[in-house]
């Protein structure tokens, strides 16, 4: 018979398996929402479950993505293999922190005679699945009156220093690169009164002058642009020598966007 310590002993395990699922339950269906939220403007979604989704592209190429928050168990890598087979997607991505998944997972399909491309993605970097398949921030501009006064601002503030300065004879003015985790910060002084830089700080002063994306096929989305209306200035030679193109605030909720040719830099930086 069992003593009512003995029961009370077994009810607290059981309370705290069930609050351990549910917090994992949460988590999984935190990050199914976020990667639906994602997804679907660009995607056709073929399946979604409690921790899978797939996802079709217009080529009909076929993505699978499954949310992992434990690490692999003999019998949860199974599952997951399993589920790879039975949808045969072009590609795997398994949302988790813990790196021993890809492994798993790979040999598991590989066992089964199943060679697919796996990746990991993880939960705090899920915005970055969409690089290479959506448009990638190349860098923000800021308008300076001081490229040195900026740049120790940034040093005292981050613990940032500029990657170079570069002097742009087209656009009248000097950039300086900083380098934010993935993100280029581009400080703006004007040498030229007759530079679009100078105008901003007068009628404006110091602050965000423009925000530029990375896209592919160049000519064509400039020539898509004008054929839709957009105003733009440009295309020229940017500061890192790739080709950009400017739309005009006024056709862009007021923000002067920069869309940059897609490549390797074709200048250092001085």
């Amino acid at each position: 018979m069992e003593t009512t310590k003995g029961a009370s002993k077994r009810n607290e395990e059981m309370n705290r398996k069930n609050i351990a699922e549910e917090a994992e339950i949460g988590e999984v269906e935190r990050e199914i929402m976020l990667l639906r939220q994602i997804l679907k403007p660009y995607f056709s979604l073929e399946f979604e479950g409690k921790d899978t989704i797939i996802s079709v592209d217009e080529n009909g190429r076929k993505t699978i993505y499954i949310v992992r928050v434990n690490p692999p168990s003999p019998m949860s890598v199974e599952v997951s293999a399993a589920k790879v087979i039975e949808k045969k997607p072009n590609e795997v991505v398994v949302i988790t922190q813990i790196e021993d998944w890809v492994f798993a997972l790979k040999e598991s399909l590989r066992e089964k005679g199943f060679d697919i491309p796996i990746r990991r993605l993880s939960p705090i970097d899920i915005g970055a699945m969409t690089a290479g398949v959506f448009p990638f921030s190349e860098h923000i501009g800021i308008a300076v009156r001081s490229l040195d006064e900026a740049e120790n601002k940034f040093q005292d503030v981050l613990g940032v220093r500029t990657a170079g300065r570069h002097r742009v004879e087209t656009e009248g003015l000097t950039a300086s690169f900083i380098w934010i985790g993935s993100t280029r910060i581009e400080l703006l002084e004007p040498f030229s009164e007759s530079s679009a830089v100078a105008s901003f700080l007068e009628k404006k002063g110091e602050g965000i002058h423009h925000i530029a994306v990375e896209v592919d096929n160049f000519d064509k989305k400039v020539e898509e642009l004008k054929q839709k209306g957009y105003r733009l200035i440009g295309p020229r030679k940017g500061a890192t020598g790739k080709r950009v193109v400017f739309i005009h605030p006024k056709d862009f909720m007021g923000i002067l966007l920069e869309l940059v040719e897609k490549g390797y830099r074709k200048e250092g930086f001085s």
